[in-house]
């Protein structure tokens, strides 16, 4: 590389440019890599989600600092509220949160490592590439991200320096004293490359150059703030009122704190440079240089938690007042049976995707249920249930089961743990298994009332004692069998696989009960004692779907339940 003094402008441009690549690169595989490694504890944070707001604020710190983005929270969060997995007022701590955690890549950057970023290169190659074990390779990830991302601050840094002389870019930072000037760079910046992480790398590395003034590098970090709330909004695009209230409130947030912090900004920087470590024995632009990465980083996570600390009393007001600004409209409300659960943009963190198809899944079992009751009934008593209605509830349960395989589909195609592949085949199994237990109670039962209104046949022979206590058994274990979707228990698994023999037993009961009524005399006692048959058969074939259902829910490191139907 040429001395920096020798650089001409297309080089300088190439430089910063390419650095700028390499820094965003980094991040995205770090990102990646702390997503795959985090993703199964991802759960057990979004468990803190409707605790009190304290806990709200560190699980959204922590998510964001797994996931190494605010944006990403943020994002997240849009799809909850969207699919009324929480509400408004919980999320809000959560996004003050997602601020601060943010903060943790600004701290990271302001190390100046960048001497050893070939060697967390050649490490990370060496892990990801030779490691036997897959959080060994991932972390191999975490390293060449880092690598990357330092490498990245160098050319960026070798290439501000000729700058200390070009008069014309001295003036330009001058004029980033105007807070108003920087605070207005920083956010057009931050929403054209999408990550604040960017903004603070430029800042950290023109004042380790000696190139900005602190005050100036906080006006662009409040800028970032600003702007990094663009993303989130975007996301919101087509998506529910509530969705569109999250973006909104991020956006409150953190106007809100550049409003109230920007006429102090001297005073501000007073007291991040009180609370940084300092260069006495520096003069000049070189202490500047030397001082200034640890400051900007510093003011990031002050601003930040200083912030929340103020605003979390105000959650309330900032939730009405973004209420207020996308109020919720009748299109906001989900018809029966669309699906509400499923997000796109999780596709790409698949703990959490399978979390919201074992969601949607469990709602279209509920669906499932309520139209084999009712199929049900329909075949065995005179004039109940309407067939029009059940044949439009058939539709919707036919296309929330298809809606929820193309969203397992797409989740197959993306990065996943071994574990989590074995989830979606099972999640696939049990779709499928819901939609024979449709088919059976649509067409089957559906098809059973029409021969007995057809044949004259008695429907009491269909509602006997036998036949009702066996069909309320199916339906019970029906309903043990899909509570274990979303909540598997080991225990209620293996009670609904159990249920086996005491359910055939009931089975020969009711057939036994049937031909005891019915003497078979005549055409219609005949007609009658088939439609009987039938519908056992059909409500057997329930119960041994349902026990399939039991079984594909199972949880990874259950050994007891078998995986074979042995039906």
């Amino acid at each position: 590389m040429p001395p920096a003094s020798s650089l001409s402008p297309i080089e300088i441009s190439g430089l910063l440019v390419g650095g700028l690549a390499l820094f965003l690169f980094g991040l995205e595989l770090i990102t990646e890599a702390l997503k795959a490694i985090a993703g199964s504890r991802l759960q057990s944070l979004l468990g803190a989600l409707t605790m009190n707001r304290l806990r709200g604020v560190l699980a959204g710190a922590g998510i964001t600092a797994l996931l190494n983005s605010s944006t990403i929270t943020t994002v997240l969060l849009v799809g909850f509220v969207s699919a009324g997995l929480m509400t408004l007022q919980q999320a809000i701590p959560l996004i003050m949160g997602a601020n601060i955690g943010s903060t943790l890549t600004a701290q990271i950057i302001a190390f100046d490592i960048s001497a050893i970023a070939p060697f967390l290169l050649a490490g990370g190659f060496l892990m990801h590439g030779f490691a036997t074990h897959r959080t060994l390779r991932k972390l191999g990830g975490v390293l060449m991200g880092l690598g990357l991302l330092f490498l990245g601050l160098e050319f960026m840094g070798n290439a501000t320096r000729p700058l200390r002389q070009y008069e014309p870019f001295i003036a330009a930072m001058q004029d980033m004293r105007n807070p108003w000037i920087g605070i207005a760079a920083g956010a057009i910046f931050t929403a054209i490359v999408q990550s604040s992480a960017a903004t603070l790398a430029i800042v950290i590395t023109l004042g380790s150059q000696g190139l900005m003034p602190l005050e100036s590098g906080i006006a662009l970090i409040l800028g970032a703030n600003v702007g990094t709330c663009g993303t989130a909004l975007l996301a919101s695009i087509g998506k529910s009122s509530e969705a569109v209230q999250v973006g909104i409130v991020h956006l409150i947030f953190n106007l809100l704190g550049v409003l109230c912090l920007v006429f102090f900004i001297p005073q501000f920087a007073d007291l991040i440079r009180h609370i940084s470590p300092s260069s006495p024995e520096l003069h000049g632009t070189a202490r500047l240089a030397a001082e200034m990465p640890r400051q900007a980083a510093n003011a990031h996570t002050v601003f930040s938690v200083l912030n929340t600390a103020i605003l979390i009393w105000f959650t309330g007001p900032i939730g009405k007042l973004a209420q207020w600004l996308a109020p919720n409209t009748s299109k906001d409300r989900k018809l029966p049976g669309e699906a509400r659960y499923l997000d796109r943009t999780l596709v790409d963190t698949p703990a959490l995707a399978i979390a919201r198809a074992q969601l949607e899944l469990s709602a279209l079992s509920e669906q499932v249920l309520e139209l084999t009751r009712r199929s049900t009934a329909l075949a065995a008593e005179s004039g109940v249930g309407a067939s029009a209605t059940l044949a439009d509830d058939d539709k919707a349960a036919d296309a929330r089961g298809m809606d929820i395989l193309t969203y397992v589909g797409s989740l197959s195609e993306a990065v996943h743990t071994e574990d989590e592949g074995r989830q979606l085949v099972s999640l696939a199994r049990i779709s499928t298994y819901l939609d024979s237990i449709r088919e059976i109670a649509s067409v089957n039962m559906f098809a059973l009332s029409q021969r007995r209104a057809a044949n004259g046949a008695n429907a009491s022979q269909l509602r006997g004692i036998g036949t009702s206590e066996f069909a309320s058994a199916v339906l019970m274990n029906f309903a043990l069998a899909i509570q274990n979707i979303a909540h598997p228990d080991a225990d209620s698994i293996l009670e609904v696989v159990n249920a086996k023999a005491g359910i055939e037993a009931q089975a020969e009961a009711a057939r036994q009960h049937t031909m005891s009524i019915l003497q078979l005399r005549n055409q219609a006692d005949v007609a009658g004692y088939r439609l009987a048959g039938d519908m056992i058969e059909r409500l057997n074939e329930i119960a041994r779907l349902s026990r399939a259902i039991a079984k594909a829910c199972r949880p990874l490191n259950d050994v007891q339940t078998p995986d074979s139907l042995e039906d």
